[in-house]
């Protein structure tokens, strides 16, 4: 889930990765949309917890890059940044 106060985005949720395997910097297929996108680049957008060694890093563009292992795993992830985006509709 995203949220948006003022200038600040707020990501939080609950998932479960289908698969297992090193990430060095891999570009993921999503973007994150626009009204949220981070100032600057390589912003930790995204932290994971529980079985996995996993963070997303945010780029102004809206592209997210990959590091390290989800593992199969269930994981709750949150996230704080600051975008300069004009504010979504």
């Amino acid at each position: 889930m995203l949220t948006r106060i003022g200038d600040i985005c707020f990501m939080g949720g609950n998932v479960k990765f289908n698969n297992s395997g090193q990430n060095n910097y891999t570009t993921a297929q999503e973007k994150i949309p626009e009204g949220y996108r981070p100032v600057s680049v390589n912003t930790p957008v995204a932290v994971f917890g529980g079985e996995t060694t996993f963070i997303c890093y945010g780029e102004a563009n809206g592209t997210v890059t990959m590091l390290g292992n989800p593992n199969s795993a269930y994981a709750g992830c949150t996230g704080v940044w600051r975008t300069t985006d004009p504010m979504p509709a």
